[in-house]
C-alpha cells in the first residue's frame, strides 16, 4: 500500500509542477513549493502515522517536475517520477543523515531518462535500433 501512495505521489507532484510551470507560467520554485504547501495541507487533515514520508515524497517529486521541456516532456516526467519514486521507496531510507537525498533522487531519475532517450536516438539514427 504505501509503495503504491509513495508511486503516486510521485506521479502527481511531478505532472502538477511540470504543469504549472510550463502551461501557465509560474516561476519553478513557487510551483514545487506552492504544490507542496497545498499537499502539506491537505494531507494534516488526516491522522496517518506516515504523515512525514508522503509530503517528502511528494516534495522531492515536485523538483522531478521542473525539469525545462526543451529537455523532457511530459511522458518522459512521468517515467522519472515512478524511477523517483522506486527509489525514494527503496533507497532513500538508507541515506538518513545525508543531505540532500530528495534533490539527488530527483536528478538521478531525470538524469536516467535524458540518458536513455539520448542513448536511443542516438542507436536508431546509427541504425543499430530499429523502430
Amino acid at each position: 500500500m504505501m509503495i503504491f501512495l509513495v508511486m503516486l505521489l510521485s506521479f502527481l507532484g511531478a505532472e502538477l509542477t511540470f504543469f504549472l510551470i510550463h502551461r501557465y507560467h509560474v516561476p519553478t520554485v513557487r510551483a514545487s513549493s506552492g504544490l507542496t504547501l497545498v499537499f502539506a495541507g491537505i494531507l494534516a487533515l488526516f491522522n496517518l502515522p506516515f504523515v512525514g514520508v508522503l509530503q517528502a515524497a511528494f516534495f522531492g517529486a515536485t523538483f522531478v517536475g521542473m525539469t525545462d521541456r526543451s529537455r523532457m516532456g511530459w511522458k518522459r516526467v512521468f517515467l522519472a517520477s515512478q524511477i523517483y519514486g522506486l527509489i525514494y521507496f527503496f533507497l532513500i531510507p538508507f541515506a538518513r543523515g545525508f543531505g540532500g537525498g530528495l534533490g539527488a533522487a530527483a536528478f538521478v531519475s531525470i538524469a536516467t531518462v535524458y540518458s536513455a532517450d539520448k542513448l536511443l536516438r542516438k542507436a536508431r539514427s546509427s541504425g543499430t535500433v530499429k523502430s
